[in-house]
């Protein structure tokens, strides 16, 4: 990688955080108003464990369980080596994760795009995205963006076992990490006239990390999948995308992104549902098939049960960044950096708005 990129990915990461720390003087400091929602769980999990706080009676512990265990584990291990308070090694850690996503996705769009490849381009829209500021929060939003993007990246670059692993690891920092096994499936099964049996090994590779919290939840719960039947506890509930994002747009209730935001706008969370699915769409129709399906299915297997956090699992989703990267290459320069601009001023709004504990935009 060039020592430009390297030098702009740090400024860059470091710059967001400086403005981010200005923004949130008013409301606490940056290590508390980054904190909100979430973040007190992976936290909890991180210092505790799994099991040990029962705030939820009569359910104790369970709800822990929707939470994967990479990012809490890694969380952890940064806590133990480095001594800082969990919410500060959180944004540490997230912010690393973060300039790794970036890194990977200028090699990877350097692969799959050529000569109209925009790096310097992709790294700022990374940084400016609305609701990018998760990247910067204690969720697995940057890991995961990391995670699903070197996986990618190592089928690009011909190396499917690398890429599995990385498959592997996103599957065990959340759910959706398991839409990158069919691709290594895919892969396999077009390989194995050419590489023999060897062809499949990434394919068993790419869903173990989602195997091992199995067997972990069997062994401690006596249910496998509870980190699925714990979204009783938030309202959600199996009635498939479809329902959902109908019903959301159905429901009209834009007023909810005013006032003092006391709940989400159903509406606002199905439009990113659908932007979602229409980006995967693009990407489809222009061969993009494994980045197509990745988004998809990020919008398509949480809307089953719901629109919660449809919006931040669209607008830090690694195959809508590389979407609108192509759209921006697209651009006449000087047009795709004042849109960079545009995004940047727009992303204070809900920036402030998750500093203060509102959720219509969450």
């Amino acid at each position: 990688m060039r020592a430009a990129l390297v030098g702009l990915i740090a400024g860059t990461v470091l710059l967001r955080l400086v403005v981010f720390a200005v923004l949130a003087a008013p409301h606490g400091g940056l290590v508390e108003a980054m904190c909100q929602f979430d973040c007190g769980w992976y936290e909890r999990i991180a210092l505790a464990g799994y099991g040990a706080d029962a705030d939820w009676p009569p359910y104790g512990s369970l709800p822990h369980w929707a939470f994967f265990p990479l990012y809490p584990l890694l969380l952890r291990g940064a806590v133990a080596v480095t001594g800082l308070p969990a919410r500060v090694a959180g944004i540490a850690l997230s912010s690393l994760f973060l300039a790794g996503f970036m890194a990977a996705g200028s090699a990877y769009l350097r692969i799959t795009r050529g000569e109209h490849a925009a790096p310097a381009q992709f790294v700022v829209l990374a940084a400016v995205m609305p609701l990018g500021l998760f990247f910067s929060a204690l969720y697995t939003e940057a890991l995961f963006a990391l995670l699903a993007t070197l996986a990618l990246l190592g089928l690009a670059r011909a190396r499917p076992e690398a890429g599995a692993i990385a498959a592997a690891l996103a599957s065990a920092t959340r759910a959706t990490g398991i839409l990158l096994a069919p691709v290594f499936a895919v892969r396999g099964l077009l390989a194995l006239r050419r590489e023999g049996l060897r062809a499949l090994l990434p394919a068993a590779i790419a869903p173990l990390g989602l195997v091992v919290f199995v067997v972990a939840q069997w062994i401690a719960v006596g249910d496998p999948l509870a980190f699925s039947h714990v979204q009783a506890l938030w309202n959600r509930a199996w009635h498939g995308p479809q329902a959902y994002l109908w019903e959301g747009l159905a429901a009209w209730d834009w007023a909810e992104l005013g006032g003092m935001m006391a709940k989400a706008s159903q509406s606002f969370l199905a439009t990113c549902g659908l932007v979602g699915l229409a980006t995967a769409l693009w990407l489809a129709l222009r061969r993009r098939w494994a980045e197509a399906w990745l988004l998809a299915g990020c919008v398509l297997l949480p809307a089953a049960t719901g629109l919660d956090s449809l919006p931040r699992f669209v607008a830090c989703n690694p195959a809508f960044l590389f979407a609108l990267h192509d759209g921006l290459a697209r651009l006449d320069r000087r047009v795709a950096w004042a849109v960079l601009a545009v995004l940047a001023a727009v992303s204070i709004v809900p920036l402030l708005a998750w500093m203060q504990n509102y959720s219509s935009v969450f």
